[in-house]
């Protein structure tokens, strides 16, 4: 444990007053001869989000509330802390004795290898929850350890969840099934995801207006529903033209206020889940 900790404190450039959080952080709760890391898991969970959460308000104060959220969910998920985790090599660090766990590490560890870019929203298996709960856990040690200074924390901490997801991120890679349903709905067509099982395996189908899409199918149930919603994305953009720009108000007598008009309409109706406006 003592080299574990001195590793952990070079990932993180910082050195703990008392080591004993640290040691806690890298405990999981089947090591019956130590405090596990649970406490720490909730404090840090909570410390983790309102620490991005002051961050993302202040660099970004053009955003509303629902951008701010998709950001913060973005980089506070259970699927990206566990990539953090995996970046840099923390499970072999923490003292265990669960039978299968280092195995389901060493799976998704290697799927993440294979992927081909940044995954903002999950890749092509379900992360580990272990893996989110040591990053909280340390996360909350350190936020202890500085005696609850949530501004120190994420100073500390943040080089440890780079890169951090930002706005041109998510519109590079949306949220597939935010982005199935709002597309839909400015066409005025509705979207049906069922689920059912064939063996073990788990079978999303995604239908629209009725007429089937896209399925996908998975060992896990989200999976599933992840991988046919893509691929269902991918077949409706060759077929559904989708261009919320193209209406030409914009450019009616060069007004600013038509166009945040536009815009508050076009949200206003993507809330109520109303059909797209049409202008004439």
């Amino acid at each position: 444990m003592g080299a574990s900790v001195d590793a952990v404190e070079r990932i993180l450039n910082y050195r703990f007053r008392d080591k004993r959080l640290l040691e806690d952080a890298l405990t999981h709760s089947s090591y019956s001869d130590a405090t596990s890391y649970e406490r720490l898991e909730f404090v840090g969970d909570a410390a983790l989000g309102l620490a991005f959460s002051n961050h993302v308000f202040l660099a970004y104060p053009m955003l509303d509330p629902g951008q701010l959220s998709l950001i913060r969910a973005a980089n506070i998920s259970t699927e990206k802390l566990a990539r953090v985790a995996v970046k840099h090599g923390l499970f072999q660090f923490v003292r265990h004795n669960a039978v299968g766990l280092a195995q389901k590490v060493k799976v998704f560890a290697e799927a993440v290898t294979q992927e081909d870019e940044f995954v903002a929203h999950g890749g092509s298996m379900k992360a580990p929850k272990v893996l989110a709960d040591i990053v909280e856990a340390l996360a909350a040690a350190v936020y202890v350890d500085i005696r609850f200074d949530l501004t120190t924390l994420w100073v500390i901490f943040r080089g440890l969840l780079e890169p951090i997801v930002t706005p041109e991120a998510l519109q590079q890679q949306p949220q597939p099934v935010s982005s199935l349903f709002e597309i839909c709905q400015k066409q005025g067509k509705y979207v049906d995801i069922k689920h059912w099982k064939n063996g073990v395996k788990n079978i999303a189908t995604v239908f629209v207006d009725g007429e089937f899409i896209a399925s996908g199918s998975s060992d896990r149930k989200d999976i599933a529903k992840l991988t046919a919603v893509r691929e269902a994305l991918q077949r409706l953009s060759t077929s559904m033209v989708v261009d919320v720009d193209s209406l030409g108000i914009d450019e009616i007598n060069g007004s600013l206020e038509i166009k945040e008009a536009k815009q508050k309409l076009h949200k206003l109706c993507m809330k109520k889940k109303w059909p797209k406006p049409i202008y004439e």
